[in-house]
């Protein structure tokens, strides 16, 4: 603890970025140091695309390892220079920032503060894998009350009572809990809906067909062992493959994927969630949040194409970065194509497999993700590196 203690107080002093590496998880944050207190630490958070979104109080005893340098340090120094560079959108200094006494109790400070204004807070207490959002009611010595929201499910109405002993983790300020708090403040016009569900029984470009007629926002789950879904609208469907213009968790546009019919577990045109980021897109919109400046949103594909050996050309003659699944693999490959014949490309890997190759046959592709902030990113760091 005394060498974690010493490693905070450094990237204080210095105002160094860190990673701070949690226990018993692979989560950890990248930030500076804001405050340190007698047990816990705050830092300002920047997120993968390395915009400055939010902040963390981590409590020491959450603490694993503090890194000061290495390749990941590097590659987010190098985005977040892009992002500023770039004017990538940011609530950065829109936010009043909350006021902390480092010698006093910064959990009790915490709380009190979101109390009183009324923001959203993400919670992670120990000896539950749950990360709990809500309000704060109640204060006390050495506790606090919260009044949980679920934006998957608006029928979830709990209150939870949290010892600061058991604070791992607080999350605070940043788009997707300033976004929530706008929901919440709407919490009794919030109209439970109930989820429109439709399996893959063969019928999906149907449902596709009707979801890209009345531009309605659905969400698709992907076979596999995943937990994993996409949100956004059809742009494209024949009786092979789909393409959805995505929406982040943040309601953002988040680039395109595409998904072959028989990859597809089910679609759900109608929940709780829909609503939720229904309601996060509208509020982006007027806000002029929608989509980050070096994106394209607005791209046109025509369903009559042959749409996957489409995109791996266009990819290919743009040195476009795609991320790529294949059939009988649950990995995904990241990389930009080349050398694309009649039957099969190559992906040269970026990533953790800088380097390597993979040949793929398009008869192998499940999904094709592109046009989204991360792809944009890695090739700005291949340009970068003169590659």
């Amino acid at each position: 603890m005394d060498a974690i203690l010493m490693s905070l107080m450094t990237a204080l002093n210095e105002h160094l970025l860190i990673n701070v590496y949690q226990r018993d998880t692979d989560d950890f944050y990248t930030g500076y140091v804001q405050v340190l207190g007698h047990d816990a630490v705050v830092l300002g958070t920047y997120n993968d695309s390395g915009i400055a979104d939010g902040c963390a109080l981590i409590a020491f005893s959450a603490i694993d390892q503090v890194e000061f340098a290495g390749d990941d340090l590097d590659s987010m120094n190098f985005r977040i220079n892009l992002a500023q560079a770039q004017h990538f959108l940011t609530l950065q200094g829109q936010e009043k920032p909350l006021q902390f006494d480092a010698t006093q109790n910064l959990i009790q400070q915490l709380a009190t503060q979101a109390k009183a204004n009324g923001q959203m807070v993400m919670v992670v207490v120990a000896d539950d894998d749950a990360y709990l959002e809500g309000q704060v009611t109640a204060v006390a010595e050495d506790r606090f009350s919260m009044a949980i929201f679920n934006k998957f499910n608006y029928t979830d109405v709990r209150a939870l009572q949290v010892d600061f002993s058991d604070i791992l983790v607080m999350e605070f300020h940043g788009l997707d809990l300033k976004l929530e708090t706008e929901l919440v403040w709407q919490r009794d016009h919030l109209k439970h809906v109930a989820t429109k569900l439709y399996q893959n029984d063969g019928q999906l470009a149907g449902v596709f067909q009707n979801a890209l007629a009345n531009n309605r926002l659905i969400s698709v789950v992907p076979k596999g062992p995943e937990d994993q879904f996409f949100v956004g609208r059809v742009k494209a469907v024949n009786d092979r493959v789909v393409v959805l213009s995505l929406k982040d968790m943040a309601g953002q546009f988040g680039g395109y994927i595409l998904l072959t019919l028989p990859s597809i577990q089910n679609v759900a045109t109608a929940s709780d969630y829909l609503q939720t980021i229904s309601f996060y897109e509208k509020w982006d919109q007027t806000h002029h949040f929608s989509q980050q400046p070096v994106l394209n949103a607005d791209r046109e594909f025509d369903p009559n194409d042959d749409l996957i050996r489409t995109i791996i050309s266009e990819a290919a003659g743009f040195e476009r970065v795609v991320r790529i699944k294949v059939a009988d693999s649950d990995e995904h490959f990241l990389g930009y194509p080349e050398n694309v014949g009649e039957t099969d490309f190559d992906l040269n890997l970026v990533g953790p497999d800088d380097g390597e190759t993979a040949q793929i046959r398009y008869g192998q592709i499940r999904e094709i993700a592109f046009g989204h902030i991360f792809a944009y990113l890695q090739e700005a760091q291949l340009k970068n590196a003169g590659r």
